[in-house]
């Protein structure tokens, strides 16, 4: 059975003075990002959010924001649960670009990481590649997912860019 997780990425940039939600740009410009994550649970497979990829935290670095999913702290974590030693095609959207909503005149590019691992140890976990894996969960049933980014900015204008981040799950 196919299952949807959505992370709905909103990813909001402005000139700001004084907020301190905002984090500066190099030439003064102001991006706030905010991650949520639900989860669709059916079928003994579900996902649990333990932590939401954090893109307000990290440094901006000539107009980057990049967030490695095996060594950052600000990569947003994910539990698995299912079946013990069951086998999961884990598919994943790998690059998107996010026009502006409102004027449109400015372009953000994302690309998504996803790294895995059967316990809690996410500098010892592995990349999946071309946005799919076949992955199998624990002898307890277990699997732990980080999510990592890297945004280019060099094209962004102050405006917000919204973003629908989606990671499918099916037993096989």
């Amino acid at each position: 059975m196919m299952k949807s997780f959505y992370i709905l990425l909103l990813f909001l940039t402005g000139i700001c003075t004084g907020s301190t939600l905002a984090q500066e740009v190099v030439d003064t410009r102001r991006a706030t990002l905010n991650v949520r994550a639900t989860a669709t649970v059916t079928d003994n497979l579900q996902m649990l959010t333990i932590r939401n990829l954090d893109l307000i935290s990290p440094t901006i670095i000539d107009n980057k924001i990049i967030v490695d999913p095996t060594t950052s702290g600000f990569a947003g974590m994910f539990k698995i649960i299912g079946n013990p030693n069951a086998k999961v095609r884990i598919t994943f959207l790998q690059n998107e670009v996010l026009k502006e909503q409102n004027e449109g005149f400015g372009t953000v590019y994302a690309e998504y990481f996803v790294s895995e691992a059967f316990e809690d140890t996410q500098f010892q976990s592995t990349p999946l590649q071309v946005g799919e894996g076949n992955v199998m969960l624990s002898e307890v049933g277990v699997l732990f997912l980080w999510l990592g980014a890297n945004l280019d900015l060099s094209q962004a204008g102050p405006g917000l860019y919204l973003s629908e981040f989606i990671i499918e799950l099916e037993y096989i």
